[in-house]
């Protein structure tokens, strides 16, 4: 057998091991910053396709309800409480315009 040749210091290896994890996930975000983003689109707007919601926190006309997994800003004319179901009237920007579900 060949004698193998072992540095003098080990430690070379642990900083060539480091770099190396260290490319690894930097080529990863690269990856995914360049070409995964393009796959989930946004949902914003009328994109959004949400219809039912349901009221989280609420004061005089305006609050946050909960919509397709998320907490909007919301508005609305009707009277309504934490837990009321309600339905997405319309979306203007990062604002939904709510009715209270008829019962």
């Amino acid at each position: 057998m060949e004698n193998l040749h072992v540095p003098p210091n080990p430690m070379v290896f642990v900083g060539i091991a480091l770099l190396a994890g260290f490319a690894i996930v930097a080529l990863a975000k690269i990856y995914g910053l360049f070409f995964m983003r393009w796959k989930t689109p946004f949902r914003l707007g009328d994109a959004m396709n949400v219809q039912h919601a349901e009221v989280v926190e609420w004061e005089n006309g305006k609050g946050f309800v909960s919509a397709g997994g998320e907490l909007w800003s919301a508005s609305s004319s009707d009277d309504l409480i934490p837990g009321d179901a309600v339905t997405v009237a319309s979306v203007n920007g990062l604002k939904l315009q709510v009715k209270k579900k008829p019962a």
